[in-house]
């Protein structure tokens, strides 16, 4: 008898806390019925939290860093070169169909800017910049697909990868994780799940291929 009003006891300081803690949570933030109704009637992507929610929680309280928990990084191989890297993209995108649509050569538009004329690489003043280019890739009909089901999906478009040098010397390939797009809300229409499956393997196939240098 007594092990059993133990037990009780125990149960109700468990649901007293609980109850603080979402309590303050909804005071916070206002978001505990939510996440409640959610768990009661899920309207989101039935991998959401496996495939995008617990991941981004893990990277962000690994970080601290918001934009490292919503990208996917590749390192560049020692013995590719930068224009081995854009070539093997290009190569890529051409193969699989998708239109480069661009690229900003943000390092060298700086060096050029903050550089005196006439002072150019080799010059003992020059001064430069850590390496860093953006590519841009998109297949037109699917763009507009996606934006058919929500305008917001043209944010994420064109498809970017940018080519960076860290601060200690090791280049990377990162793009924005299309899992926030493709699993992050309620299910996708089967026939625009696909289409947005099949442009995430081929950011993903162009990615992997430019860092291998592989075309």
């Amino acid at each position: 008898m007594k092990t059993i009003q133990f037990v009780k006891w125990v149960l109700i300081i468990i649901g007293a806390i609980a109850t603080y803690y979402m309590l303050s949570l909804q005071i916070q933030y206002g978001v505990t019925s939510k996440v409640i109704s959610e768990m009661i009637s899920p309207k989101l992507h039935p991998d959401a939290m496996k495939k995008v929610y617990m991941p981004m929680t893990n990277k962000l309280l690994d970080t601290g860093d918001i934009t490292m928990a919503s990208i996917v990084r590749v390192k560049v191989a020692d013995d590719v070169s930068n224009a081995d890297v854009e070539e093997a993209m290009e190569s890529i995108a051409t193969a699989e169909s998708i239109r480069s649509v661009g690229m900003l050569p943000l390092s060298e538009m700086v060096e050029i800017q903050t550089n005196a004329a006439g002072v150019t690489k080799g010059h003992p003043d020059f001064k430069p910049q850590r390496y860093l280019k953006i590519y841009q890739y998109c297949s037109p009909r699917t763009a507009m697909i996606m934006i058919d089901h929500s305008d917001a999906f043209s944010a994420y478009l064109p498809c970017r990868i940018a080519l960076i040098e860290d601060k200690s010397g090791q280049r990377w390939l990162y793009t924005l994780d299309m899992d926030f797009m493709i699993y992050g809300g309620a299910p996708l229409p089967p026939a625009l799940l696909k289409k947005a499956i099949e442009v995430k393997r081929v950011i993903t196939a162009i990615q992997k291929g430019g860092a291998e240098g592989d075309f």
